[in-house]
Formats: structure tokens, C-alpha cells, sequence
């Protein structure tokens, strides 16, 4: 499929990208020869992309020519080149002073393309069943984009690392609901990291994930949250108790104190917006996460800033076949690299083994199935409890993991079990614990 602009569009595009480093940078993996509707055109760009690749440079009129001998059929006149070099020299700087309009007209045919290429792929794929494969030929195609990082120069940006580090302004950072924790992270975590809580079946991990939620948005975050084992109804009642303070079993008799502290809250911390979304235990993967993420962007204007995963046993890798050990470690890097790509912070849970019953102190020891999974995050917290402290609602939470601040250390809580809060306790540990 060629370009559909106008002769003068595409060949503004050649003069830019002769002239033009940052631009032709920006379009160089969206350009392809045969989009360019004269082969002339594309074989110069071709030219310019040799050149560049070879001398880190872009060509001079002198050495374009030369090394569009490498390119151009026996049967073809240089001279053509050098006429169609010469009018593309000579466009009027109406037509190419506006390069930002250029960058977004071939990014928009580049992602166009990339679709149709990725749909047309798909038919055979889907004939042979790999869905795995579809999904990544998709992604793939939504991805395409011109935006340009090259990463950061260490020591050309020490002054901006520095200024950046003494004026992050803590409205930036993920508070988690123990105070003691922020402190030691210098007022919470941080979007692109993987956080993760830690607790044998029937603790608390998805009441913790609610409440770390429900503490996003008095932060006036956006908050994304997916279950894989409760509905969204169910989820959602958790969130009126812990936003209400309205014990779970009194709720459908109090809806309209329900509906009036929920509009209260809403209006309290402006910003802040929920979406609660359910998918079918064990059939979900990153791609499903990350279309769901782009449908929100597209239909409804929501893009979150933190997403909770309940939570990562039940999630199938993108790839499958794998051992169960090395699928959890594989799922918990794809949920890094989403929260890497897409700017969050992502919460997710994991079982402990059976050990993890009956041990005092989850550590890293008693993960199920996979330790890889641990060193993947950069945080985590195990939740512990013992009969007693079950029937006196309360736990411990011990910090597994910590890439940026204090580890291995205990913070009693509280755990209310009618209105589903936990809280910071105060030390209650005696000489035995």
C-alpha cells in the first residue's frame, strides 16, 4: 500500500529526512520503501537510510547520489535521481515547515499499516490456533508509534538526574496503608515497579489489594483493578465497606448511606476514578491486560495510574507450555514490562507454598512454586498471621523485598473484619515472636 499523499507531501518527507536528523530519526523505523507511491522516492529514501546506517550521518547531495548507485536497478538513469533530488530541493517552504505535521501523517499510515498487516497475518494463525501468536502481532501493530527515547546520557544529565531527585514532588509517589513503610520509602513507591503482597490462602492478600487501592484514590490516582477469581460485584462490595466504613453484612439495607459517603469520597479526592474488571480464572494473559488498557484509552478517556492484579497464580503466561515454575516467574517479568511500558505502578498477589501455613514468617522460602517470581518485583511484603492474632484481628506484615529502601523488618496491623480495613498496629510482639 503506497502513501496516499500528495506528490509534494512525500517528496517533503525526503527533503526532511535529508535535512532534518531528529525527524528522520523519528519516522526511520515507520518508513518503508515501497509506501512511497513513485519507486524514485523510495529507493532515494532507501539511500538515505544506507547512508545513515553505514556513517551515523545524514548524506550530502553529492554522496545521496553515490550511494543511490547501490540501489537503483541497471535499467535506470542517474540522472532521474539527480532531477528528482534537484526538485525536491527546490519545494516551496510552505509545503515543509510544519514537520510535526509530516511525523503525525506517517505515524498514522504506519500504525494503519501495521494493523492491516498484523489482520491479514492473523487469518493463518487463527487456522492453526495460535492465538498467543495473534495477540503479540496485534500488540505489536498498537504499539507502533514515533516517539523517541534513546535513553538518558549518565553523565551529561547529571544536573537534571539531580534536580529531578531533590524536587519529585511527593503527590508523584504510591503510598502504600502503612505509614511505617512510606517513611521508609521516602513517601511510597513509584510508577514503572512491580509491587507484591505475599500470603498463604485466606489471609488477605485481596483485602490488602483493595485497601492499597482504595489509598490510590485518596491520592486522586486512577485505579484499574482486575480480578481473576471474585466477580466485579463482589469485588465492588468490598470497596463500599472500606470506602464507607459500612460492615459488609449491613450494606444492602443501608444503600443510601452506602450512595451518599460514596459521593462524598468522590468529591473529596477529585481525580480519582475506579474501574473494577473481572476476566475468567486462568485464561487471562499480559496481552488481555494490555488490550483491555487500550480499549479503556480509546472508549472511555481512562488511562490508570496504578492496576492490581488478584492475582498472579491466575494468570496464564503469553506463551504456553511452560513449567508451573517458570510460568509464574514469566508471568511476573510480563507484568514488570507492562508496568514499564505503559508508565504504572502494577500490585499483584501470589500464594505462598504449603510451608507457609505453618511457619511463624513468610520469607522468600516459602513462595509456591517459583522463587524466580521475587526477584522479578521491586517490592514485597508478606502478610502473617497465627490462630490467635486471627481471632484478635490482627497480622504482621514483613518486607520481603525493597530495591529502594529498608527490608526484613516487621510492621504490626490491624485488620477490621466487618468494614474489611487493615491498618497499622502498634508493637505488640513478644520476646518469643
Amino acid at each position: 500500500m503506497a502513501y496516499d499523499f500528495s506528490e509534494n507531501i512525500q517528496r517533503g518527507i525526503i527533503y526532511l529526512s535529508k535535512y532534518n536528523k531528529d525527524f528522520y530519526l523519528q519516522i526511520a523505523p515507520l518508513v518503508k520503501e515501497d509506501y512511497f507511491e513513485y519507486p524514485i522516492h523510495g529507493k532515494i529514501f532507501q539511500a538515505i537510510r544506507g547512508y545513515y546506517e553505514k556513517y551515523h550521518a545524514l548524506p550530502n547531495d553529492e554522496f545521496l547520489l553515490e550511494t543511490v548507485k547501490d540501489f537503483k536497478s541497471p535499467k535506470e538513469n542517474l540522472c532521474e535521481y539527480e532531477d528528482e533530488i534537484q526538485s525536491v530541493n527546490c519545494l516551496d517552504t510552505s509545503c515543509i515547515n510544519n514537520s510535526e505535521f509530516f511525523l503525525d501523517k506517517i505515524e498514522e499510515f504506519a500504525r494503519r499499516e501495521a494493523m492491516k498487516e498484523a489482520i491479514t497475518q492473523s487469518i493463518t494463525l487463527l487456522k492453526d490456533g495460535n492465538i498467543p501468536e495473534i495477540e503479540t502481532l496485534v500488540r505489536n501493530a498498537l504499539t507502533v508509534t514515533r516517539n523517541l527515547d534513546l535513553g538518558q546520557t549518565y553523565f551529561d544529565d547529571l544536573s537534571g538526574r539531580w534536580d529531578r531527585a531533590m524536587n519529585t514532588d511527593n503527590s508523584e509517589k504510591f503510598a502504600t496503608i502503612f505509614p511505617t513503610l512510606n517513611r521508609e520509602l521516602e513517601g511510597g513507591l513509584s510508577q514503572k515497579e512491580l509491587a507484591m503482597v505475599v500470603a498463604p490462602p485466606g489471609v488477605g492478600k485481596s483485602l490488602y489489594l483493595v485497601n492499597q487501592a482504595v489509598q490510590a484514590l485518596t491520592e486522586g490516582k486512577k485505579v484499574m483493578y482486575i480480578s481473576l477469581e471474585m466477580s466485579e460485584d463482589k469485588i465492588a462490595q468490598r470497596f463500599d465497606s472500606v470506602m464507607t466504613l459500612i460492615q459488609q453484612r449491613n450494606l444492602k439495607e443501608k444503600f443510601l448511606t452506602v450512595k451518599e459517603r460514596l459521593d462524598i469520597f468522590q468529591e473529596s479526592f477529585e481525580g480519582s476514578k475506579l474501574i473494577i474488571k473481572e476476566f475468567p480464572t486462568g485464561l487471562a494473559n499480559i496481552n488481555s491486560v494490555r488490550s483491555l488498557l487500550v480499549q479503556l484509552q480509546n472508549y472511555e478517556s481512562f488511562v490508570p495510574d496504578l492496576v492490581i492484579i488478584d492475582y498472579l497464580e491466575l494468570m496464564r503466561p503469553a506463551r504456553d507450555g511452560m513449567p508451573e515454575y517458570q510460568a509464574q516467574q514469566r508471568i511476573a517479568e510480563e507484568l514488570r514490562g507492562l508496568a514499564v511500558e505503559a508508565n504504572i505502578l502494577v500490585w499483584t498477589a501470589t500464594q505462598t507454598n504449603r510451608q507457609g501455613r505453618s511457619v511463624k514468617l513468610i520469607t522468600d522460602a516459602e513462595l509456591a512454586d517459583a522463587y524466580g517470581k521475587i526477584r522479578t518485583c521491586d517490592y514485597a511484603i508478606s502478610l502473617n498471621q497465627t490462630e490467635e492474632e486471627f481471632d484478635e484481628c490482627r497480622m504482621r506484615c514483613y518486607v520481603m523485598k525493597s530495591r529502594n529502601g529498608k527490608q526484613r523488618f516487621i510492621v504490626p496491623a490491624n485488620i477490621d473484619y466487618g468494614v474489611l480495613r487493615i491498618t497499622e498496629g502498634e508493637d505488640y510482639f513478644d520476646d518469643e515472636e
